[in-house]
């Protein structure tokens, strides 16, 4: 898994900064973009991982099909997490890949940043770790006191419901200063893992978008689940990440209105 990040990450990086208009297309929408390094990359990792495990599913952000369900274990994958990022010159993107079973329950992850020379990767189990040293999460923050907790939220391409995580930003930043949004969900749960962020939440994430992410931030010690509560499985259409049981609970009590 490591080997077919880094590969595809070195293919990204060859087309960085240098596509052109006609290598970029749209997909749900006009703000949903993806370009041929994305599809290149997407093929150049199915391709490494087959010659690993051929019998395994493929759910890949830009080819999975419905059938890839139909495994006992398949691989989720983002070729480029952080498209726009990437398509607009900025170095915030990452290669993400996964290991799920049939639930999509992840089993082993990586988050490969080229551009920010940082490979993540957890396994079941197995904690989790950057550049080959093993991370946890943040048991406190710099300044100390929940207030000064350093989250990250995103926005989803689909903007047709009015105010989507819009009222939800305004109930955070009342309660939480510190709010970043950098463009990519994995490189925000590879942060926390690594003890950068305290948490993060987000809507309508994909289980490309999530895969690796969330195994790295439970195998670092850090908490998921749903705004409800609820566990969270990749796919899920509410995300609440945070570093400690106690600020994923205040998190989860903002977002749902319970408290301000």
């Amino acid at each position: 898994m490591v080997e077919a990040a880094r590969a595809a990450g070195e293919l990204a990086l060859s087309y960085f900064r240098k596509l052109t208009a006609g290598q970029i297309s749209s997909k749900t929408n006009i703000a949903d973009l993806v370009s041929i390094a994305d599809q290149e990359c997407e093929l150049l990792v199915e391709q490494h991982l087959a010659s690993c495990e051929p019998s395994y599913g493929f759910i890949g952000e830009e080819s999975w099909t419905e059938e890839a369900k139909h495994h006992e274990y398949c691989w989720v994958v983002d070729p480029i997490d952080g498209t726009s990022n990437y398509l607009a010159g900025l170095p915030l993107w990452a290669v993400s890949i996964a290991l799920c079973d049939a639930a999509l329950k992840p089993l082993a992850g990586v988050i490969h940043a080229p551009s920010l020379g940082y490979t993540w990767s957890t396994r079941l189990g197995h904690g989790a770790y950057c550049n080959g040293k093993p991370m946890r999460v943040r048991r406190e923050t710099p300044a100390g006191g929940q207030y000064n907790s350093m989250l990250a939220t995103g926005f989803p391409y689909d903007t047709t419901e009015r105010g989507t995580n819009i009222d939800y930003f305004t109930r955070m930043q009342s309660r939480f200063h510190k709010i970043r949004r950098l463009g990519s969900a994995a490189i925000d749960m590879a942060y926390i893992a690594e003890g950068i962020f305290d948490g993060m939440w987000e809507l309508k994430l994909k289980p490309w978008d999530t895969a690796a992410g969330v195994l790295l931030v439970t195998e670092a010690g850090g908490y998921c689940s749903q705004i409800n509560g609820a566990p969270y499985t990749p796919g899920d259409v509410e995300l609440v990440v945070a570093a400690r049981p106690e600020l994923l609970a205040l998190m989860c009590a903002v977002l749902g209105g319970i408290i301000t």
